[in-house]
């Protein structure tokens, strides 16, 4: 079949519709392992049961399974569903097709599932090894004429070898190599890379907000090689540990992110990365992060990161619920920043640029929330936030007011006596103020007009009108910091 041909056109082919089509539950309607799913909700409800789990694990798979399931319980309506596949499955079945969920799954579950998609026409689950053996006869009983059956790994290999003709999606190259003998099952969707996935997780393209790290290094009177390698060593340790805080945050929101248009496409929330693999990848990240840190760095930048990394976590847990701490404790996290690279760099932060930071992050956050709450059809609350739509005038107001209290801070540090001894015609950087002002009212008014569906600082990364401020402005301050004397000359 061609590679290209729609997953409904290859389901709903005419000559099989005599033929139920049987689809699994586990890793094929589901895009990922409900145990680790089970695992990763139990960590989040009852943390304290991670003491456990290495002793259920003794007991074998199947008691594993059982005391995991005991102790969390899933609902439907948050797992990551192969949303083509489902609508693949609904196309089948308007077209009068039958459509049975089967394979090794808890029953209980399977029908829940079975009932909130709404999808099929029975169930067939099988709970223990036995019973999962004896599916494929089970299931050619049932189906006297035949039966068509999706799967997603060699461990489906006895009912896809039973079934008249078999389907794998999310298929891995191993998963493809051990079933090639099958001549009548086809692999239909191939399984994303999961360094790719990792990576995204990390969100590498994040690290740039931690060049704040190192602000106080290149605005220092005097500068020196040295000083911004520090400032550099400081902002991966801030960059490993701002990753650990997604991957921590992400396993924290799993049930919003998978009802939320963008995030449900994040690596835990897809199912693209297992999510029993967040807390280790959690671990390590911290565990590098406050190494380097250790090692290299004075003993109160440490102390920083640490207090970077509690509010993070704070943040992710119950401060993000608050209304209008949140705002603060992101704008805070941001100024920390820079305070942290003065620390490690062993260069005093003025208070000009303390304030400058506070506001505009003050804005920005303003900003993400405003695209959160547009995004809303009606006045309901953003999931695990304490903002309502009709916030939107008020969430305008004082996002837009702080962004421009930050031009009004660097208005007045232009004409402070602190600006002359450290550039030498500080005249020059008025010029930063139209661009600043620019880039200000251009992120609030794309907000408004429903262009831009992401955090501000992430859609500036990506912005060419963006960046191009942030180059203009670098511009303006080295060369009114490094003058030449000719232009020095006809400037006065």
């Amino acid at each position: 079949m061609p590679a290209d041909m729609p997953l409904d056109a290859i389901l709903c082919e005419p000559a099989a519709h005599s033929r139920p089509v049987c689809v699994a539950l586990d890793g094929t309607l589901v895009a990922t392992q409900l145990l680790s799913e089970r695992v990763a909700l139990m960590f989040r409800q009852r943390p304290w049961l991670a003491v456990a789990l290495p002793f259920w694990v003794l007991g074998g798979p199947k008691a594993l399974k059982r005391r995991v399931a005991r102790s969390s319980k899933l609902d439907p309506t948050f797992l990551p569903y192969r949303r083509p596949l489902v609508d693949a499955l609904l196309a089948c079945r308007a077209q009068g097709r039958r459509v049975v969920l089967a394979g090794a799954a808890d029953p209980e579950l399977a029908q829940q599932v079975a009932t909130h998609l709404g999808v099929f026409d029975a169930v067939h689950a099988a709970d223990s090894p036995v019973e999962v053996s004896g599916l494929p006869g089970v299931l050619s009983a049932a189906y006297p004429s035949g039966f068509d059956y999706i799967g997603h790994s060699s461990a489906d290999r006895a009912l896809l070898q039973a079934s008249t003709q078999g389907y794998v999606v999310g298929a891995t190259s191993a998963t493809r190599s051990a079933l090639s003998d099958l001549k009548q099952v086809a692999v239909i969707s191939r399984r994303p890379s999961i360094l790719s996935a990792l990576i995204k997780e990390l969100r590498p393209h994040q690290w740039a907000k931690n060049a704040l790290v190192v602000v106080p290094a290149l605005l220092a009177d005097t500068q020196s090689l040295s000083t911004i390698a520090m400032g550099v060593l400081a902002a991966a340790t801030f960059s490993l540990c701002a990753s650990a805080g997604y991957v921590f945050n992400d396993l924290l929101d799993l049930d919003a992110d998978r009802i939320h248009k963008s995030k449900s496409k994040r690596p835990f929330a897809s199912g693209a990365l297992p999510t029993i693999l967040g807390f280790p990848i959690f671990v390590t990240l911290l565990a590098v992060s406050f190494t380097l840190a250790i090692a290299f760095l004075p003993r109160a930048f440490v102390a920083m990161l640490a207090i970077y990394f509690v509010g993070t976590v704070s943040y992710s847990i119950f401060l993000k619920r608050l209304l209008l701490l949140d705002v603060l404790v992101l704008a805070g996290l941001y100024t920390h920043r820079i305070l942290a690279g003065g620390i490690a760099t062993q260069v005093k932060v003025s208070a000009w640029l303390l304030g400058f930071s506070m506001f505009l992050f003050t804005s920005l956050a303003f900003a993400k929330r405003f695209v959160e709450l547009h995004a809303l059809s009606s006045d309901e609350q953003v999931k695990n936030r304490g903002y309502s739509r009709i916030d939107l005038p008020m969430v305008t107001g004082m996002g837009t007011s702080s962004g421009y209290i930050a031009a009004l801070v660097f208005m007045l540090y232009v004409e402070s006596s602190a600006v002359r001894a450290t550039y030498r015609e500080p005249t020059l950087l008025w010029l930063v103020l139209p661009a600043l002002l620019y880039w200000l009212g251009r992120i609030w008014l794309l907000a408004g007009r429903g262009q831009m569906q992401e955090d501000p600082v992430k859609f500036a990364l990506s912005d060419r009108k963006s960046l191009s401020c942030v180059f203009l402005i670098g511009v303006i301050a080295v060369v009114a910091r490094f003058t030449p004397p000719w232009l020095s000359a006809a400037l006065h």
